[in-house]
């Protein structure tokens, strides 16, 4: 690798820079704007290697490379901005994120500053996992990655030039035949690693995060910069071309739900290192480096990195505030414009300042490093003090412990205990959460319930509990039996579900043919016993603690609800209509009184955002019969 061969500056890459960061930005705001979006961070690690590996690699071949000095520039260049980033999301999250999620995003910022925030995301849920997209800090999990690779790739790099030197006596070429061949020999083991652990794992997150999985994108770059330039102009081009269209097909064909790394990270890798390859010769720009090279896009390649640290914060911190992924335009325009503020702000004022400061190894790695990373650390131990998780009353907590939910041999009686059971409910964690409700009316209108519900199973017959995950399927095989056999021992049979979960309108996890079995189960049913069939309350916004949170702080959100919940309602009770002796129980009424939906009496109703706690439920049943309504009046039908 001769120093003449490559050209100091390349306004090329910081526009390949700019589109890996607007791809893995606009997958962020909304993954279905650009599918393969999040193959910008792979096209990164692509430059990085490249980009290291080449000032590594002429210092070795000059013979005045040095491990420490190496590290100052690493430092200078990333640190500052990073820390600046995180003090910030700190703050904010002080304010905004209940003490439970508080403390979360400290633990996140602890291995962040120790380099290990990927090992920390690896044993949490997944990058594409809606809840993920509320974390604050989960986009640094690349950062560690590099951090990683820095603190290893040097000293690999200068044992293949001592072994190659060895073998081969050549003096300060790093292109040698045998560091060559060791590199590319680590890249197909990464990837071959990657794919294999894949297959072996499917659905493993963690895969996702850590460096194994990874090493070898990186290499990719670094073998770039390794190999000597083939200067056939005719050649480059085509392999410029031909980066472009990998890159393309990446975006565009590339999702979520794609197997990833693995053989997929091809794509972007393999067209990053064809278009930084092909780049290098002067004079031998295609019109695509010209494109990449033009000064709007070399810009926003110079702020790229303060992009990518400031875009996530902002984006988790909307969500988690208006409480769902899809964001209105208004809010999705503001967090672009502050993006790119914050960015440029930090880029004129931090990184062009700290990336030409003159800094000894020791005032680099106490002054700009460990100094600061210790003072992070320990604020984070000092702000669990401050907020600490507060306990909550067990009835705020749960829809019950002592109810047969999964399992029949706890308390299953609801109601009027003093006279024996009439009554069958059932139905999935949408039944269980209307136990208290049960037991309210139920006492107010002289009958009890045997309660007996399943996890995500609404024990329709023939309903294919294989849909669900693995470990609901006995106990719902078992509810499915238990219900079946014993519906016509009761005089009434109460029948409650998340209606849109079961009709395959929140995910695809579900029977397809649940409507129609529904239908046949009710029809049965009604032959023998009047059948009551229950609606849904609404899913809510936002979590009802945050709400309580939100209203705290002052802060008025207008967020739109989900109407799956009122389409799948809508669906249900015009079935019930349909089947003589089946009849609708309408909640909505008693509903409405509760505050925001989710609280009342300065209390949260739920414990989730689609499960009522204890005290909702019974809160509930106290509203329903306040309104008029009834159920069950001594054996007679008064549904109203």
């Amino acid at each position: 690798m001769s120093a003449g061969r490559t050209r100091e500056y390349r306004a090329d890459i910081d526009g390949l820079r700019t589109v890996a960061v607007l791809s893995v930005l606009l997958f962020h705001i909304d993954f279905s704007w650009v599918p393969g979006g999040y193959t910008g961070v792979d096209i990164f690690f692509v430059i990085s290697g490249f980009l290291i590996t080449r000032i590594i690699g002429r210092e070795i071949e000059r013979g005045k490379f040095s491990l420490r000095w190496f590290y100052v520039r690493r430092i200078r260049r990333i640190l500052p901005v990073f820390y600046t980033v995180t003090v910030v999301t700190m703050l904010v999250g002080a304010v905004l994120l209940l003490p439970k999620d508080f403390h979360a995003l400290l633990s996140s910022v602890r291995h962040a500053a120790l380099f290990a925030a990927n090992i920390y995301f690896s044993r949490d849920k997944g990058y594409f996992d809606i809840s993920a997209d509320e974390k604050p800090m989960l986009h640094v999990w690349s950062l560690s990655i590099e951090e990683q690779y820095y603190f290893i790739w040097p000293l690999l790099l200068l044992l293949l030039y001592a072994v190659g030197h060895f073998i081969f006596r050549q003096r300060r070429r790093l292109s040698q035949p045998a560091t060559l061949v060791l590199t590319l020999a680590l890249i197909v083991m990464g990837f071959a690693y990657a794919q294999t652990a894949l297959i072996a794992n499917p659905g493993a997150a963690g895969l996702y995060f850590v460096l194994q999985t990874r090493f070898g994108e990186l290499m990719i770059g670094s073998f770039v910069a390794l190999i000597p330039l083939y200067r056939n102009r005719v050649a480059l081009r085509a392999l410029a071309y031909a980066g472009g269209i990998l890159i393309f097909l990446g975006m565009a064909t590339l999702s979520k739900d794609s197997l990833f790394p693995g053989l997929n990270a091809l794509y972007p890798c393999l067209g990053a290192a064809f278009l930084i390859y092909s780049g290098q010769e002067r004079g031998g720009l295609t019109l695509l480096h010209k494109a990449l090279g033009m000064p709007a896009m070399a810009f926003i390649g110079l702020l790229s990195y303060s992009l990518y640290l400031w875009h996530w914060p902002i984006l988790a911190y909307m969500r988690y505030v208006y409480g769902s992924y899809a964001l209105p335009w208004h809010w999705v325009l503001q967090a672009i414009v502050l993006t790119f503020l914050l960015a440029f702000l930090s880029y004129w004022y931090i990184e062009r300042k700290t990336k030409a400061a003159s800094l000894s190894f020791r005032s680099a790695f106490f002054g700009a490093f460990l100094t600061p990373a210790l003072l992070i650390i320990a604020a984070t131990y000092g702000l669990q003090q401050v907020r600490p998780i507060a306990t909550l009353d067990m009835e705020l907590r749960n829809y019950g412990t002592d109810v047969c939910h999964g399992r029949f041999d706890k308390q299953c009686v609801r109601g009027d205990r003093s006279k024996s059971p009439t009554v069958l409910m059932t139905g999935d964690s949408h039944a269980a959460m209307l136990n208290s409700f049960i037991d309210v009316v139920g006492r107010y209108e002289g009958w009890s319930a045997n309660v007996l519900t399943g996890s995500s199973c609404s024990p329709v017959f023939d309903f294919d509990e294989t849909v669900l995950r693995s470990w609901a399927h006995k106990p719902c095989n078992d509810l499915k039996d238990l219900v079946a056999k014993s519906y016509g021992d009761y005089e009434a049979v109460f029948i409650a579900s998340l209606w849109a979960f079961q009709l395959g309108m929140l995910e695809a996890r579900a029977d397809g043919d649940y409507l129609s079995k529904l239908e046949l189960t009710l029809r049965k049913m009604a032959q023998k016993v009047p059948v009551y069939v229950f609606s849904d309350p609404p899913r809510l916004p936002v979590h009802p603690l945050r709400q309580l949170h939100f209203a705290e702080l002052g802060l008025s959100v207008e967020r739109q609800s989900s109407n799956e919940y009122a389409r799948a309602n809508a669906l249900v009770k015009q079935l019930v209509e349909r089947i003589p002796n089946a009849h609708w129980v309408d909640l909505s009424p008693a509903l409405a009184g509760f505050e925001h939906m989710s609280t009342f009496a300065g209390k949260p109703t739920h414990f989730d955002e689609h499960h009522l706690n204890v005290y909702g439920a019974t809160v509930l049943g106290e509203l329903f019969i306040q309104s008029g309504g009834r159920i069950l009046n001594h054996g007679r039908s008064v549904v109203q």
